[in-house]
């Protein structure tokens, strides 16, 4: 499989753009005057900076073989387990500690975490701060009192400082602006009164971070979505941290609090965000409008020619077959659409895998310089799926290979059973499982490109959308699958597609080869749309049953209650399940199990991302109809129930 990095004309190339940013990271990287480490959780240090480097006088592979605990002394080791614990409770810790040279010499630092994920491994980013200037200019501000809260007075941001009590001493202008008390005001009061803050969701009130700090005796950062509420009701996101004042003798003597304003900056970064969803929605937009278009070609080019073949006595039904054939393309896009915009829940039916993949294969592919050697084992094991969601994924794979060999070539399909033990090598719960494998022998993707391809709109092809291994991998974890990829430069690329098997006895022949069966009695249908309604009476009348249509739940209920007073009850129900406006499916259903707790209701839907349509029986209906349907798939469904 391979992205093909070739682009229109005047369109940034996105293997030069990864390219350049990964370069301005590492820039960043070293160009950083604090020491930055890239840390496991269990404390092996996996990277650091030229600054970490000469701060604490290692060389970058000595540092590599040292762990976090090397670097501090005995009583500061002792307390990393309870920091990495919060850690991963809050997402980060802030403190001040001391740290150790090469040399052995003890120097004080600041130190920040953060938590963060490289493809699925959880690790940690320190940094670390030398404040051993920072502590002597500390030391020699204290003898000067009235001059430290000049400064602070006029700096830009928030500071409240409070006494060993929680009293407040300090407010710095800023401060008092955003709480709305003047310092004269606010000094003897507890912290909690002028400084009220809350969470932004929840509307709790936020710990009081001098109490914290006086508790813990170290620094600590604001809980993120903190509002501050001032004294006349104004609220304003806030962030920053709480610290510690200690004397010469390291005693604590108090605690400032330093904040600012970040309201502004939300609304940038919210502002920022809409443009990134506005601009993935065009290339969705885009995308979908061209294969839509493609499809209703086919549609309304062979309909138009069937009309003409009619009059002329030509080969109607193969026209309208093929029209069929553009119409069911249509519905598996609307369902791929939904099942990535909704993440739909699948149908699951017992489906023959081997067909399933065989013909899927053989349609992707026909008509290409690229053919499949295909390995199916004899004794495949039957899974219970979504035939046209695994369908989906199965071409989306395929679709991807053969673009990996525009010059031709062969796909390896293999499609065999695979009972898979804990700690073995598919990332997946111990089980009987259906394994698809599509290997290419294309020129493979880039290393830093392999994390990323199962991202939304990720693609370095210059006509795609990104979403079709995006849809896949939702769709088979929703299946309690998985979706793996390997490849490498000039070796071509293997997808594994892992999908439960089900211990169950396939059907033979499969439900959707049969003719549709046809039946007697009275059928009533419920749909808000006029064209929808009228294909239903007709495709209810060739089946043999005699329809009655309503165009709400109110209609369909009052003509429920009529069959049954006058004795000419219906033997099923059709309930479209959404009506704007109207009582729809739902509603529907519960006053007819009123009136005949016997009824047997269908339902019917165009979104199968719905509970209903894939957990029905749950909603009380006997069956579901996905909208759009075959006069076979509604007869099979109506026989199925009428038969319980």
């Amino acid at each position: 499989m391979q992205h093909n990095p070739d682009s229109k004309a005047g369109t940034p190339d996105p293997s030069r753009r990864s390219e350049d940013s990964g370069k301005r990271y590492h820039a960043l990287f070293e160009a950083a005057t604090d020491a930055i480490f890239l840390e496991t959780l269990h404390g092996e240090i996996l990277d650091c900076n030229g600054a970490a480097q000469q701060l604490f006088g290692y060389t970058r592979e000595e540092m590599l073989r040292l762990r976090v605990t090397d670097l501090v002394p005995e009583d500061v080791a002792r307390t990393l387990p309870s920091l990495i614990t919060e850690e991963l409770t809050t997402g980060g810790f802030f403190v001040e500690a001391v740290n150790r040279r090469r040399s052995g010499e003890l120097f004080p630092v600041e130190v920040s975490s953060r938590l963060v994920r490289i493809g699925e491994e959880a690790q940690i980013v320190v940094f670390v701060r030398d404040i051993t200037e920072r502590k002597k200019a500390a030391s020699a501000l204290e003898a000067e009192k009235e001059r430290l809260a000049v400064t602070l007075r006029s700096i830009g941001d928030g500071v409240i400082a409070t006494d060993e009590t929680g009293l407040i001493v300090l407010i710095n202008r800023v401060a008092e602006t955003m709480t709305g008390w003047a310092q004269a005001e606010a000094v003897g009061r507890s912290l909690d009164e002028v400084f009220h803050i809350v969470n932004e969701k929840s509307r709790a009130r936020a710990d009081n971070p001098a109490q914290r700090v006086l508790k813990s005796g170290i620094t600590a950062g604001l809980a993120g979505n903190t509002v501050l509420i001032a004294r006349g009701g104004a609220e304003r996101i806030i962030a920053d941290s709480a610290a510690p004042i200690r004397d010469r003798d390291s005693k604590i003597i108090g605690v400032v609090v330093a904040f600012r304003e970040i309201t502004e900056l939300r609304r940038m970064e919210e502002e920022r965000l809409r443009a990134q969803k506005l601009e993935s929605l065009g290339l969705l937009a885009g995308g979908i409008a061209h294969d839509f278009n493609n499809i209703l070609t086919g549609i309304l080019g062979n309909i138009s020619l069937a009309r003409m073949a009619l009059q002329s006595g030509g080969d109607h039904p193969a026209l309208l077959q093929e029209a069929e054939k553009a119409c069911l393309r249509a519905k598996d896009l609307s369902q791929q659409l939904l099942t990535f915009a909704r993440g739909g829940a699948p149908v699951r039916q017992m489906t023959s895998m081997s067909s399933l993949v065989r013909d899927t294969v053989e349609f992707c592919l026909r008509g290409s310089n690229v053919r499949a050697d295909m390995h199916v084992s004899a004794d495949l094991w039957a899974a219970e799926v979504d035939p046209g969601q695994i369908a989906q994924v199965v071409n989306n794979v395929v679709i991807n290979s053969k673009q990996a060999m525009p010059g031709g070539g062969v796909i390896v399909v293999r499609v065999e059973n695979a009972d898979l033990e804990q700690g073995g090598p598919h990332p997946v719960d111990p089980g009987r499982y259906v394994r698809i494998t599509v290997k290419d022998a294309g020129s493979g993707i880039p290393r830093e490109y392999l994390q990323k391809v199962f991202d939304p709109f990720f693609t370095t092809k210059a006509q795609s959308s990104g979403l079709g291994l995006t849809a896949s991998y939702a769709i088979v974890r929703k299946h309690g699958g998985n979706l793996l990829l390997e490849s490498e430069l000039g070796a071509g690329t293997v997808v594994h597609i892992l999908l439960p098997a089900s211990r169950a006895i396939l059907p033979a022949p499969p439900e959707e080869e049969r003719p549709a069966p046809h039946g007697t009695g009275r059928i009533l249908v419920m749909d808000d749309e006029d064209a929808v309604r009228n294909v239903a009476v007709r495709v209810l009348e060739y089946l043999g049953y005699e329809p009655t249509a309503a165009r709400n739940g109110t209609q369909a209920v009052q003509e429920y209650r009529r069959a049954m007073e006058t004795g000419r009850r219906f033997a099923a129900v059709i309930l479209d399940l959404t009506v704007p406006g109207e009582m729809g499916g739902r509603e529907a259903l519960e006053k007819l199990k009123a009136l005949d707790p016997n009824v047997r209701a269908i339902v019917a839907s165009g979104y199968s991302s719905d509970s209903c349509m894939s957990n029905y029986r749950a909603c009380g209906f006997a069956g579901a109809v996905i909208k759009p349907f075959t006069v076979n798939e509604v007869g099979r469904i109506i026989h199925a129930v009428l038969r319980e």
